[in-house]
């Protein structure tokens, strides 16, 4: 018998509880990087800047990670937040340690750019937490951008255009 690898997508409120499970995993992470233990590599997880929890909110839409031979639970997770008419941010993209290194957090991004461009945002702004993601940020078309709203100073912020461009998403 084979085991599939297929990831499948789902939409889900800030409030489902496969969410809250997924952000509660990522929490001990944020908590030990917090108390000043070096955890590598640091996830957007459910954390500030400053690694205090930040609890989701009615603001926030996730795109979950599911695959059938996780016994365990989805996968990962990335939110949605609305910041302005036309943008929106992307936050808290975790993926579940073992299931890191195998494109998950690619397709949860991708996931999640194509929810912002359903609900008619033209522009999508991320932070980085660890300056060694930002590779796949800008293989997906992000560029750095100052920091934004609430982000401290030395934040990494990234930003990517959803507009159609020459036939392809830009």
């Amino acid at each position: 018998m084979s085991v599939s690898r297929r990831v499948e997508l789902v939409v889900a409120s800030f409030d489902d509880p496969i969410v809250t499970g997924l952000l509660a995993k990522a929490r001990p992470r944020a908590e030990a990087s917090a108390a000043g233990q070096t955890v590598v590599p640091r996830p957007r997880s459910g954390a500030d800047p400053y690694g205090r929890h930040v609890p989701a909110d009615a603001g926030v839409v996730f795109v979950v990670a599911r695959r059938a031979d996780a016994p365990d639970g989805p996968v990962g997770c990335a939110g949605l937040r609305r910041i302005a008419d036309d943008t929106a941010e992307v936050e808290r993209l975790y993926v579940r340690p073992p299931y890191r290194g195998q494109g998950i957090s690619r397709l949860l991004l991708a996931g999640v750019e194509d929810l912002a461009r359903r609900r008619g945002f033209a522009v999508v702004r991320l932070a980085a937490a660890d300056l060694r993601v930002a590779g796949l940020y800008v293989s997906r078309g992000y560029v750095r951008i100052a920091p934004f709203g609430r982000r401290p100073g030395p934040s990494v912020c990234f930003e990517k255009s959803l507009l159609v461009t020459g036939g392809r998403p830009g």
